[in-house]
């Protein structure tokens, strides 16, 4: 029997990776893809795996997570992404709150466990990484930003004992795709707060290095930890340099 959940998943050209996501989510009474216009296999592989799949034009990371609840069918929604994995213990976690019906919130907060280059981060920040993934579809709203998304409900949310595998940041390569996009969206909602001062893209990365490093204990996680730091701070860096170049009029359109 399957949980009455709708399980939902982003994509856009994953074919490496979303079957993996996609097993996961077989206990769910429908998974649903939103596939932004893929030019692989994406699509091909999410209905071969039983994935209603919907074609819907990137239209940024909030708008797309909103038209994907919009197709979900049942009362209760699991996100998941692409790169992430659900085990089998969080979906029978999952299944017995939302089947069992005994003292329901509107939303539960999942525990990720989070690899960087190819390694679990079980220690340092990402190590203490929750989200809200289960939730009322009535009662959610997401965050209008254009990156770092999230959603909300009025509600205590609880937080679930299972966990969620994220498979992210699988290479340096990546890593650094995934920094040079990610910092353009956010540079654009940060622009319009804080002014950027001249030395802050010196300055304060290099706080940034030093609070995940030491005082957040990535030493602790070997050269895999160094390494987090140091894409950490240069994240910073790179966005305050891009905040800055809006601010000034400098920003190539």
């Amino acid at each position: 029997m399957s949980a009455p959940v709708s399980a939902l998943v982003l994509t856009q050209n994953n074919a490496p990776i979303v079957a993996r996501c996609l097993r996961s989510l077989s206990f769910a009474d429908e998974v649903v893809v939103v596939d932004a216009e893929s030019i692989d296999d994406t699509a091909r592989i999410a209905r071969s795996l039983g994935a209603r799949v919907i074609e819907h034009p990137w239209s940024g990371f909030a708008e797309q997570r909103r038209f994907a609840l919009s197709q979900a069918r049942n009362a209760w929604v699991l996100v998941c992404d692409s790169d992430e994995e659900a085990t089998p213990e969080l979906a029978r976690e999952i299944e017995g709150v939302v089947v069992s019906g005994s003292q329901l919130r509107l939303g539960y907060r999942i525990r990720r466990r989070n690899q960087f280059l190819g390694r679990w981060m079980d220690v340092g920040p990402w190590a203490r990484d929750t989200q809200l993934r289960l939730f009322r579809k009535d009662a959610v709203r997401v965050a209008d930003v254009s990156v770092h998304e999230s959603y909300h409900v009025d509600d205590d949310t609880p937080t679930l004992s299972a966990p969620l595998y994220h498979y992210t940041h699988p290479t340096i390569s990546d890593s650094v795709q995934r920094l040079n996009r990610y910092t353009t969206l956010e540079a654009r909602d940060r622009a319009a707060r804080r002014r950027i001062r001249a030395l802050d893209p010196l300055v304060l990365p290099a706080g940034a290095f030093l609070n995940y490093y030491l005082s957040k204990g990535c030493w602790r996680a070997g050269v895999e930890g160094f390494l987090l730091a140091a894409i950490t701070a240069m994240y910073r860096s790179i966005l305050y340099l891009k905040t800055r170049a809006i601010q000034t009029g400098q920003a190539k359109s």
